[in-house]
């Protein structure tokens, strides 16, 4: 019963954000709540063999763009686990919907969100966890490069997402 309550907890204090990186990584809102959830499995699933060697963010925002990065490389789209995990109770978390219809309704963050969808993998965790105020340490530490790698990254990507903001560009960064 602790480990419930422990993942009703963290999913409860990182559920937008976890939501956010989603929408970061997956543009079908269809797909993105079937991701959304495959990363609350992901943390249910691993919540036992987590050390407090790191903090518990920077683990959940390394499990949530995991299991983004594992769905860009799938051929095709994920089937619903909660038929294989049926003894996790997401009852009591919200529905990730009422955050698509806020997103939907606001077009600067949608079209972030669609520049976003254009970068290429690592840039756009570097902007997902730069929107998230994680520091360049935490973002080193989950992504397993260095802080200066994080620094010359994280400035390209900010460089190609302001030029397709601007409308300038309209390739990949």
């Amino acid at each position: 019963m602790e480990k419930e309550a422990q993942f009703v907890e963290l999913v409860e204090s990182f559920r937008e954000r976890i939501y956010r990186i989603c929408c970061c990584y997956v543009g079908d809102g269809e797909a993105r709540k079937d991701v959304f959830q495959q990363v609350l499995i992901n943390v249910w699933c691993s919540l036992d063999s987590f050390e407090s060697r790191a903090q518990i963010g920077t683990w959940i925002y390394r499990v949530a763009i995991n299991t983004c990065l594992g769905y860009l490389r799938s051929e095709k789209r994920r089937k619903r686990v909660f038929d294989d995990h049926a003894a996790i109770d997401l009852a009591s978390v919200r529905d990730p919907v009422e955050d698509e219809e806020r997103y939907q309704r606001d077009e600067d963050v949608k079209r972030l969100y669609d520049c976003v969808l254009r970068l290429e993998p690592v840039n756009r965790a570097l902007i997902t966890l730069y929107l998230e105020d994680v520091s360049t340490r935490e973002m080193a530490s989950i992504l397993g490069i260095s802080e200066g790698s994080v620094r010359v990254k994280l400035h390209r990507a900010k460089t190609s997402l302001k030029t397709m903001m601007d409308g300038d560009g309209h390739g990949t960064g």
